[in-house]
């Protein structure tokens, strides 16, 4: 099992670098590198986003085990939902990132002859550097530009806490917390293809076996940029999806969590 999910990491991550290859050799982006300014002050970004959540998996706590299958038509029932931030800061070639999350999930699980109910309340911290590897203008065929392509390769690590609580009617429940930090390891992409309008892509693997089993996340954006307050802003709208697959302990003491949470994510970011 651990095998196949480590297995799956490394698929992820090669991938991620074959991509930014072929868009590379695609395009002829050797020749057409821009300069980057020499900066004296950080550029910041600050971004506070909402993210309406589904999930998928199972969990464990104690010998009480549950799925957690929440469909995106369930969000409002069971009133799933995530607050995100987002601060990114970058100095010539060089930049920095934090992206806070926190989540209350829950999931019903209806069987013949009883009901169970998963509760789980996560706070996730993750932070990191990245370098500006790529900053370069994409030419068409017929030798124009056709827009701006940034490659940002990043490392980092992903602080999760956790409290999940299984309840299974007629059986009492279980009721347990851990935290954990996963190194983690990924890129991001952004195609700039009009003064307003760009899409960015980022995905990273982690764990690894450090903290959890495995671990990885992607998230795909749409942006429009516009003036805000006097400020320079982007508007944007996706998609998310952070895989974590964490386990510890054994018998009573057993606590699991192989849970995917994904879903649309919305938010607006601001310059400083």
């Amino acid at each position: 099992h651990t095998l196949m999910h480590a297995s799956t990491s490394r698929y992820l991550f090669i991938s991620l670098v074959a991509v930014s290859a072929l868009l590379l050799g695609e395009h002829g982006l050797a020749a057409t590198e821009n300069s980057v300014a020499e900066e004296d002050k950080w550029e910041t970004w600050v971004a506070p986003y909402l993210w309406g959540l589904s999930l998928s998996g199972d969990a464990q706590v104690g010998d009480k085990t549950g799925d957690v299958d929440v469909s995106f038509s369930d969000i409002l029932d069971d009133i799933n939902i995530g607050a995100m931030g987002f601060v990114d800061g970058r100095k010539g070639r060089v930049g920095y990132f934090i992206n806070p999350i926190y989540s209350r999930l829950t999931a019903k699980e209806n069987t013949d002859d009883e009901q169970i109910d998963v509760t789980a309340d996560t706070a996730i911290l993750a932070l990191g550097g990245y370098y500006r590897w790529i900053d370069t203008n994409v030419r068409g065929r017929n030798g124009g530009d056709t827009g701006r392509l940034v490659v940002e390769p990043y490392a980092g690590v992903r602080w999760t806490y956790l409290r999940a609580k299984v309840d299974v009617d007629g059986e009492g429940q279980g009721d347990e917390s851990e935290n954990w930090l996963d190194p983690i390891v990924g890129s991001r992409l952004m195609y700039v293809w009009d003064p307003r309008w760009d899409i960015a892509f980022a995905a990273d693997v982690g764990g690894f076996g450090i903290g959890s089993d495995s671990a990885w996340n992607i998230h795909l954006l749409m942006g429009y940029r516009l003036q805000l307050f006097g400020r320079e802003a982007i508007i944007r709208g996706g998609y998310r999806a952070l895989h974590q697959d964490y386990e510890t302990g054994s018998g009573r003491s057993t606590f699991k969590w192989d849970v995917t949470q994904k879903g649309p994510i919305a938010g607006i970011a601001l310059k400083f």
